[in-house]
């Protein structure tokens, strides 16, 4: 069996975290959550991170883009999509760099999966978990292999 990505997810609110874990659990994927930023600096700085973080910028004691920014000051960064309400931080220069950004709105899961699956695949393209993934995704109708839906 191919292995799984991993993923961790970082939002301040339970209810969310507990969602995207079903839903990132039900799509293959391998799902880690953090409630704050504590958590998410400790789960990232270790021997083997998550292969992706998707990270709310609201999340406590440690604010998202200072996160955001010490990942992306690493030796090996590790990607990051920024799933937030504070479209305010859109044009900041951490959040451009960001390997990719989806505004919190309504039900957009099925967008966030589209937006995780794009990055991964554009990190890891030898990868035979992505071509597992989107294989996968491709026979229920969701990514295609150029990463669209």
């Amino acid at each position: 069996m191919t292995e799984q990505f991993t993923i961790l997810i970082a939002d301040r609110n339970p209810h969310v975290r507990e969602l995207l874990r079903r839903e990132f659990i039900s799509a293959g994927y391998r799902v880690q959550v953090a409630k704050d930023g504590r958590e998410v600096l400790r789960m990232t700085n270790v021997n083997n991170p998550p292969d992706l973080l998707v990270l709310d910028l609201n999340i406590p004691y440690v604010g998202g883009l200072a996160i955001l920014e010490q990942i992306q000051d690493r030796e090996l960064p590790l990607p990051v999509v920024v799933h937030t309400f504070l479209t305010e931080y859109a044009n900041h220069p951490a959040v451009k760099r960001a390997a990719g950004f989806l505004e919190k709105r309504g039900n957009n899961i099925d967008g966030l999966k589209a937006t995780v699956a794009q990055v991964l695949q554009k990190w890891y393209p030898n990868s035979q978990r992505t071509a597992a993934y989107v294989n996968a995704q491709s026979e229920k109708g969701g990514v295609s292999n150029d990463g669209n839906k």
